[in-house]
């Protein structure tokens, strides 16, 4: 669907334009093919008159012009304003001739630019898959190049429809008087044709924005940077590790609390310090260097060492921080858009669909070496320490992470919400390690076949050479507190303030965190109070429309009692008074059921909105807003207001099919939920989709966040 939508942008849309542009520039010829012949007329006509002006009957004589008796001299003061006026005409037609062809150029030249710019994307994406170099070279090309591509292609279809519009504003332009109507409709193209070109210019200034879209951004990470002075071991570690496999050393190591084993070539902001680093990042979670043993530590930290080895070294250090950061910068762009105003949204919108499939034209290229890669960066850091080491790390992580994140967001619960008597950690690493001493690991089955964008644990497993339960066996062992922490602690010169200082850190940026969501729960929360009726409101509409319908049935029926009374000999009349009377009968009595309801249900409430529930006319139940998951406003022949349910939210039941209740309709094999109304009214005043849709998202976004609310205080 999304490719259509960007081909009817990008390619439709100009060549439509294009058919306008062959109209206007064949009514433009015909038009300059008929100045001429009148001007050619005029020139004959001058020299009859002036003849006829010398003659002695010149005072008496009349001439007919356009039904009209003139004096030979009215005739000639005639001739000559209009000859007067004639070159202006005229030269106004070759002005709307090199404007109708400007405009079929322009709209070619949009068309040609979207098409090749989606089939160039298409042919990048195929291209990708040859190899990684390939990857690499088409996707930095293409990344510099789009942003013209699009910028381009959007002032030339802007440039296109002002020129339209400047082309009927100045084929209104004639001959003689012109009226204060023809005036006004050529300032009030003149003025959109002015609205076209502050587009464009606008489009001028967000160049910059969406260049920065296909720019890579810094990545942000929690944790804080080590230097060789603070943790010798580990640095010495790493280094040596990197030479055995033949591997580029980090110039950054950070350590984190949550976060798992990476490295990164992106620019890094490490929060809260914000301290920016450049070159070559490794990510270690200080608390792994505990929970895992020294070998399978090895093997871990060798696999992200060999991204920086051999063939992997170029699409790490160039390929993967271009990607990440345009990424990230596509989800800049979207959240600057929701708050945009109307017309940068709809002049950014072309270019923000045409980055979503730049970088979906990639993404089986980047999955499929993805692959590749992982599975080699394996295979390096089993070469260190075998593969038995490196398997059972895989599935320690994978066993123990859902613990050590349940753990550490229960001590974020206990400094956001103090109880009396209760001291937060100043060691949250110790504390966790020795908690998790008191867990038994397990890994269930499916967690063996969970995909993610690296391949699955069993098959890294089984590329290993590994029986999977001798893996699972080695890496479900329990942990003992004693044994991690001093595992963890050898790597540092002063490991206790470092835990503190890390401690301290990483709980002062999430109680933070967590305050600042709670108040913007509770503000949304709070934004809606008491509950709001919503109704039809249609009356009118339905009286009127069935006085309408009742008059044309009346028709029909009155052309049946004429069909009756007609003689049987007049076949030809009576059949056509029998198919008008039957059709117009038959029809009007199908609609008027219809328009009989608007009358009757004008009233009654149709959905009422609550702060934790939307009430339905004909539902067993109300549906709680904890079971939205989204909703959608359709306008067509009418309203329709589309609620998308949950997956494991439970189906409402329809309780009633009155004829004079509204009804909503539910399709359980897409969880939807939909009321169709010819109109949403609130107190007996019709609601606008621009008031209605804020007026649901409200009451949706308050009745989501009261349950994140309650959850979050019960878990507290």
């Amino acid at each position: 669907m999304k490719i259509y939508k960007l081909i009817a942008v990008l390619i439709l849309l100009p060549l439509g334009l294009n058919l306008v542009g062959v109209w206007q520039l064949q009514r433009s010829v015909e038009n300059t093919q008929r100045l001429n012949e009148i001007q050619a007329d005029l020139v004959h006509a001058r020299p009859y008159l002036e003849k006829l002006a010398r003659s002695p009957r010149a005072f008496t004589q009349t001439i007919e012009v356009d039904g009209e008796n003139l004096s030979i001299s009215m005739a000639l003061s005639r001739l000559a304003k209009a000859e007067e006026g004639f070159g202006t005409v005229l030269v106004l037609g070759n002005v709307t001739t090199w404007l109708a062809r400007a405009v079929i150029a322009l709209s070619l030249l949009a068309a040609l630019v979207g098409g090749v710019g989606l089939a160039g994307l298409k042919w990048a994406g195929s291209r990708a898959l040859h190899s990684r170099e390939r990857l690499l070279h088409t996707f930095s090309r293409v990344s510099r190049i789009l942003p013209f591509v699009l910028v381009g292609h959007i002032v030339a279809v802007g440039a296109a429809v002002s020129v339209i519009l400047s082309f009927e504003a100045l084929g209104m332009w004639h001959l003689g008087r012109m009226s204060a109507g023809e005036l006004k409709f050529i300032i009030v193209v003149l003025m959109l044709v002015a609205a076209c070109l502050y587009s464009i210019w606008q489009m001028g200034k967000q160049l910059r924005v969406m260049l920065r879209m296909f720019e890579p951004t810094a990545m942000e990470v929690m944790g804080r940077e080590v230097t060789p002075d603070e943790a010798p071991v580990l640095w010495a570690y790493v280094r040596d590790l990197a030479e055995r496999l033949g591997a580029l050393s980090p110039d950054h190591i950070v350590l984190g609390m949550t976060e798992g084993f990476y490295v990164t070539s992106s620019d890094v902001s490490l929060l809260p310090s914000e301290a920016a680093l450049k070159g070559r990042t490794l990510h270690v979670p200080i608390m792994y260097l505990g929970l895992i043993d020294a070998a399978e530590t090895s093997a871990v930290i060798g696999h992200e060492l060999a991204h920086f080895a051999g063939e992997d070294t170029e699409y790490s250090l160039r390929f993967l921080p271009i990607y990440d950061g345009i990424g990230r910068s596509l989800g800049v762009i979207a959240e600057n858009m929701i708050f945009s105003g109307l017309l940068q949204r709809t002049i950014m919108r072309p270019a923000f669909m045409l980055g979503i499939y730049f970088m979906e034209s990639f993404d089986h290229a980047v999955n499929h070496w993805g692959r590749v890669r992982e599975l080699a960066a394996d295979a390096a850091g089993a070469s260190l320490v075998g593969n038995a080491a490196a398997a059972s790390a895989l599935v320690r992580i994978s066993a123990i992470d859902p613990l050590l994140q349940e753990h550490v967001y229960k001590h974020i619960t206990y400094a956001a919400n103090p109880e009396p008597g209760q001291v937060p950690t100043k060691d949250l690493p110790t504390s966790v390690l020795r908690e998790l001493a008191d867990q038994t690991l397990t890994l269930p089955e499916e967690e063996m076949a969970i995909q993610l964008p690296h391949p699955s644990n069993g098959e890294r497993v089984a590329a290993l050479q590994v029986a999977a339960d001798d893996a699972i066996r080695t890496g479900t062992r329990p942990v003992v507190a004693a044994q991690a922490c001093a595992a963890m602690d050898h790597y540092f010169i002063n490991p206790q303030a470092l835990r503190t200082r890390l401690t301290e850190d990483f709980m002062n940026h999430q109680v933070a965190h967590d305050a600042e969501l709670v108040s913007e729960l509770r503000t949304r929360a709070n934004a809606v109070t008491g509950d709001v009726v919503l109704h039809e409101g249609a009356r009118l509409r339905g009286g009127l429309l069935t006085l309408f319908i009742g008059a044309l049935l009346a028709l029909g029926i009155f052309l049946l009692v004429q069909w009756l009374s007609f003689p049987p000999t007049m076949t030809e009349k009576r059949n056509h008074l029998l198919i008008a009377g039957s059709v117009l009968t038959l029809l009007m009595l199908i609609l008027l059921p219809a328009v009989l309801r608007l009358c009757l249900r004008a009233d009654k409430a149709a959905l009422v909105l609550t702060p934790d529930h939307f009430v339905f006319a004909n539902l067993k139940s109300p549906v709680p807003i904890k079971d939205i998951a989204d909703f959608e406003l359709h306008i067509a022949y009418g309203t329709f207001l589309t609620l998308h349910l949950e997956d494991d939210a439970p189906l409402p039941e329809r309780a009633s099919r009155s004829f004079s209740v509204p009804n909503a309709r539910v399709f359980k094999k897409k969880r939807r939920v939909v009321l169709m109304l010819a109109q949403f009214c609130r107190d007996g005043k019709k609601l606008t989709p621009d008031e209605l849709g804020p007026l649901i998202a409200d009451y949706v976004n308050a009745g989501v966040a009261r349950h994140l609310l309650q959850q979050r205080f019960e878990k507290a």
